[in-house]
């Protein structure tokens, strides 16, 4: 007696199982299976690994947002005096001057994964140490009397770090100064 066509279909389904159920490999993860050959798996990344940026575009939205983030605490009427990016990985070190009215030192952080950096500003023997979290959506803001050279610094995060930092130096009309006018040396109430 011949078998029916389901019949056939059945067999032959449960055969190619049978011999392909061998091949499978066990991936570790929620008892599932992969196929031997994965070509289109990507490499799950190990849990202690730095967040990377992956390409050109990643970088231009950390720009802008971080852009916005210091437009977003501008100050009115403000003139920008000096501006500059950094990467985390060479960190900044660099020496300003508030010249004839007050400024304001305007800093913000991007990072693909959740960070934050130290922020020290030195005045001669006063130094203030600020934590400044990347990714906020306004810039960290800083004001500084008129007549101060101080250093802005943050540590280089070392080659394996993406990120990047952005700060501005604008001076400032004394009207629209908020808060403590000398955050270099600190103000008590």
């Amino acid at each position: 007696m011949r078998p029916r066509n389901g019949c056939l279909t059945v067999a032959f389904i449960t055969s190619v199982i049978a011999l392909t159920g061998g091949c499978a490999k066990h991936d570790g993860q929620h008892g599932t299976d992969t196929g031997a050959e994965t070509p289109s798996a990507a490499p799950r990344p190990s849990p202690t690994a730095t967040p990377t940026w992956h390409g050109k575009e990643d970088q231009e939205k950390a720009m802008r947002n971080a852009t916005r983030a210091l437009n977003a605490t501008e100050s009115e009427g403000a003139q920008r005096v000096d501006e500059g990016v950094n990467s985390l990985s060479q960190g900044l070190n660099k020496t300003f001057t508030a010249k004839d009215r007050p400024h304001t030192f305007d800093i913000a952080c991007q990072a693909p994964g959740p960070r934050s950096i130290t922020l020290t500003l030195t005045r001669g023997t006063a130094q203030s140490e600020w934590d400044v979290t990347c990714g906020d959506r306004e810039a960290d803001q800083f004001n500084i009397p008129a007549g101060s050279t101080f250093t802005a610094h943050v540590p280089a995060a070392g080659t394996a770090i993406d990120g990047l930092v952005l700060w501005r130096f604008n001076a400032v009309d004394s009207a629209n100064v908020d808060g403590c006018d000398d955050e270099i040396k600190g103000c008590e109430d």
